[in-house]
């Protein structure tokens, strides 16, 4: 087996929860607990990771509101 890496920045949305509570992903219901995180990739799917993935895994991105274009995230220049 080979190892692989992607070429390009993956843009999510990410929300830490701060009670636990059910979502609905892609494959169903989720229960979600404190401190995990929902993260909705670029086509809308969502997925729940704890926090110690998050952390290893994640930087948040500094910009402004006025400073993103539709193609943030769509141009992978590898």
């Amino acid at each position: 087996m080979s190892a692989f890496r992607t070429c390009r920045p993956l843009l999510v949305d990410a929300e830490q929860c701060q009670q636990a509570r059910t979502i609905t992903t892609d494959t169903g219901f989720r229960h979600v607990q404190k401190g995990e995180w929902i993260i909705k990739g670029e086509d809308g799917e969502c997925y729940v990771v704890d926090d110690s993935f998050f952390q290893r895994t994640f930087a948040p991105i500094q910009s402004y509101p006025w400073e993103t274009t539709a193609e943030e995230g769509r141009s992978y220049g590898c």
